[in-house]
């Protein structure tokens, strides 16, 4: 089973759902993100939000197609995101990922993305990406792990704390052997595959990896 969330980002970044979207999908929206679901022609299973950013026939519209229906005050100490992605991890999904996140504000943009370090995700174990029409955005807890040439040509390493130590890329036109990488600086940004697959590793710390179309 696999959760694909939509926010309430600029439609511009969000792709094309109906060409994503398969039976062993579930489709939660983000108050305005609900819309787009249901624009797509997709079953709409669990909606969060505040719902502050769409008409009264807009809401009637979420609230009449949606199976799960939770609603919460403006004010509150989380986003309508975190709650989302918050009952999202329970469900104990195969992978999560998140449209509409990016775009728009650049707080929200940077607050969704620093959202996917915080160690209580990063304990769940649960594959978690944010995609938009031009990149996918995931962090990683220290492992080997393999990438597969996609439509993301470019992948870029940064550092989400201040150093990642033992970082060894395979297959890449920019190989590393063992380095450590420090926060700020810009050595592990615009990598590519040379090959069909490649191979990456550290040994310390949380790394973020932005694969991008351009």
């Amino acid at each position: 089973m696999e959760i694909n969330i939509v926010a309430g980002g600029p439609d511009i970044y969000i792709p094309d759902l109906r060409k994503l979207n398969s039976k062993e999908m579930i489709w939660v929206g983000v108050d305005r993100g609900s819309l787009q679901i249901l624009e797509a022609g997709i079953h709409l299973h669990s909606v969060f939000g505040d719902f502050d950013s769409i008409s009264k026939d807009e809401l009637n519209r979420v609230r009449e197609h949606s199976e799960h229906f939770y609603e919460y005050p403006p004010e509150k100490d989380a986003t309508d995101l975190e709650l989302a992605l918050e009952w999202a991890y329970k469900q104990v999904p195969d992978r999560i990922t998140i449209y509409g996140a990016t775009g728009g504000r650049m707080d929200h943009t940077l607050a969704n993305i620093m959202m996917l370090a915080d160690e209580k995700h990063m304990k769940e174990g649960i594959p978690t990406r944010i995609v938009d029409r031009n990149n996918e955005i995931r962090l990683f807890k220290p492992g080997s792990y393999v990438l597969d040439e996609t439509e993301f040509k470019y992948i870029s390493f940064i550092p989400i704390t201040e150093e990642i130590e033992g970082i060894t890329l395979v297959n890449f036109k920019y190989p590393l052997s063992n380095v450590t990488l420090y926060r700020g600086r810009t050595l592990s940004v615009s990598n590519e595959l040379n090959f069909k697959t490649g191979t990456f590793s550290f040994l310390k710390g949380i790394l973020l990896v932005v694969r991008s179309r351009d």
